[in-house]
């Protein structure tokens, strides 16, 4: 992928190798920064790639086509051994999800079920392209639905927007300053033994350079400086991440929201192990382990700062209501969100639950998508951000599900 100079430039690792100096393993895409105008409210999107099976994820254990269709997989009832935790007495969240427990009781957790577009296809590469850029079916889209959010924020600091991800993700495709980084340390010059005089001659030169790589070069050194003067917090309130990418980008995460540099929105990419096509038990456990635990620290770290974060847990799509002969499920079309925050209307599976009957399913095969997901994103945006105006390019979101 090339980028337009004139737009944007991707600085990584040999960015700066022509003065023998390089930026650590990370990347930081800048624009022309603004005054501040950051405020409280952070948006956290979590999205899980693979294709996430909203069936075992929050389960309709009162729904006896479940059963039917899961035999070898479907999980068991509340108070049976290995048994999902009751929501509501018709849908379970998967054991793994224990921790998050008390966060639904108290309200500050919700499930969002039968979630998607059926507009999206069953390839992941296409479905993740078309939810990230909130255009389904529109491959020329030129920007990512989170860049258009951010770009509506009156202001701009360089510590903005943060993707935890090894590479650019498309929902911040575009023009707005994002900082990409898998680990927030290593955001620095290699040079530790001349670090002063590196930044030094490479400020001189970047002010001496009108066009935009100069200026991307200091709002680079003062991201860098931003994150230095603001060191992460150690984790609060006896949280205890778990090993892994997904524990160590939400502590990340957690850390940046307590040192109040300006971030609005922070992604967080977890990698493609939810295609659970064969021996899906057991996969759902390795998956929902990490993730239930991250996600318990993350809302214990922040502690009263939860207040003012919405977090969403999102996926491509959904996966087959029946099992496949592998004990596995196939790709399929909808899913079920999480959405956790204090600002959250929790203790509620929402959405419109469409049922798992042969003449209910999609095509025949699948959860129906009863809500588009970009209705969640809109009011998820308008609560965090005050933003009226659809993100969405050919589509007007409708009111939501009430959430948030």
């Amino acid at each position: 992928m090339t980028w337009d100079v004139s737009r944007r430039v991707f600085l990584r690792g040999a960015g700066l190798a022509a003065v023998g100096v390089g930026m650590a393993p990370s990347s930081l895409l800048v624009r022309t920064a603004q005054a501040a105008g950051a405020g409280p409210k952070v948006l956290v999107k979590v999205f899980l790639r693979g294709g996430a099976d909203g069936l075992n994820f929050c389960v309709p254990y009162g729904d006896s086509e479940y059963y039917n269709l899961r035999q070898g997989i479907g999980l068991p009832r509340p108070g049976q051994a290995g048994g999902v935790v009751n929501l509501d007495g018709y849908f379970g969240m998967h054991p793994q999800f224990a921790p998050l427990a008390p966060y639904f009781q108290d309200g500050r957790l919700a499930f969002i079920h039968a979630v998607g577009n059926p507009g999206l296809t069953r390839s992941h590469f296409d479905a993740q392209d078309y939810m990230e850029s909130g255009t389904p079916g529109d491959k020329q889209t030129a920007t990512g639905w989170l860049d258009r959010a951010i770009g509506q924020i009156p202001g701009r600091e360089v510590t903005q927007a943060v993707s935890f991800s090894a590479q650019l993700v498309r929902s911040f495709l575009g023009p707005e300053p994002v900082l990409v980084a898998q680990t927030l340390t290593s955001f620095d010059l290699r040079a530790p033994n001349w670090r002063a005089e590196a930044e030094g001659r490479l400020t001189e030169m970047y002010q001496s350079d009108s066009t935009q790589v100069g200026t991307t070069g200091l709002e680079t050194f003062e991201a860098i400086n931003t994150l230095l003067r603001a060191p992460a917090p150690l984790p609060a309130n006896g949280a205890i991440y778990p090993a892994g990418n997904t524990g160590n980008a939400l502590r990340q995460a957690a850390g940046l929201i307590k040192t109040g540099v300006g971030t609005r929105c922070i992604y967080v990419n977890v990698g493609g192990a939810f295609d659970t096509h064969s021996n899906q038990l057991q996969g759902n456990i390795n998956d929902y382990r990490p993730l239930g635990l991250a996600l318990a620290a993350f809302a214990t770290d922040l502690g009263g700062m939860l207040d003012d974060v919405v977090l969403m847990v999102t996926t491509e799509f959904g996966r087959t209501a029946a099992v496949n002969g592998a004990a596995g499920t196939d790709h399929g079309t909808g899913y079920a969100m999480l959405v956790l925050g204090g600002r959250v209307r929790g203790g509620r599976v929402l959405g419109q639950w469409p049922g798992l009957s042969r003449s209910q399913l999609y095509q025949n095969r699948d959860l129906a998508a009863t809500t588009d997901f970009r209705d969640v994103f809109q009011e998820v945006a308008r609560a965090q951000f005050g933003i009226g105006a659809s993100l969405f390019p050919g589509y007007t979101p409708g009111a939501g599900v009430g959430v948030v």
